[in-house]
Parts: C-alpha cells; structure tokens; sequence
C-alpha cells in the first residue's frame, strides 16, 4: 500500500491548491473501483478537469485522483463541494 501514499505525496507537491470557490453543492463518490487490485496497479487517471474541494481543504483535480488520495488515507475524505478549495488566508 505505499504506491497510493506516494501518489498522494506526489500529488500535493504539484500544487493544486487554488483561491476560486464554486457554489456549494455536496457530492458523494464512490471509490470502490479503484479499490480493485488491478486499477490500484495502473495509478492511472485521465487529465480531465473537474476540480473537487474535500474536506481537508484540498482540490483534487477529478474524481480519480481524489479517489486514490482518499484510499490512501484510508477512505477518511469527503467532497465538500465540486470546485475549487478556498486559499487559506496567512
């Protein structure tokens, strides 16, 4: 289980932190297919933009990459809202 951890490292050392908010509409996602061992093997997501505010103030890009940083967290985020995270104010 350490390939979904590093993915998630990996992916929050890129950035997709943002300071635009969508209006807030709650959305449940099911991440149970990419829970299979062969999609877990592949790691692959496609470059489709659908950002994702979850509850650790997060965008995630689409709902793949979101779904393989909630596996590797251990299924604890939600999807707060579809868009963009607030910027946190310094």
């Amino acid at each position: 289980m350490e390939i979904p951890k590093a993915f998630f490292l990996a992916f929050l050392a890129t950035g997709y932190y943002s300071d635009i908010v969508d209006e807030p509409s709650l959305k449940i996602i099911s991440c149970s297919h990419y829970q299979k061992k062969f999609i877990q093997r592949k790691h692959v997501c496609s470059i489709r933009v659908s950002p994702l505010c979850a509850s650790n103030n997060v965008t995630y890009p689409n709902s793949c990459v979101y779904c393989f940083a909630n596996i590797a967290l251990n299924l604890t985020l939600q999807i707060k809202f579809s868009g963009r995270c607030p910027k946190p104010h310094s």
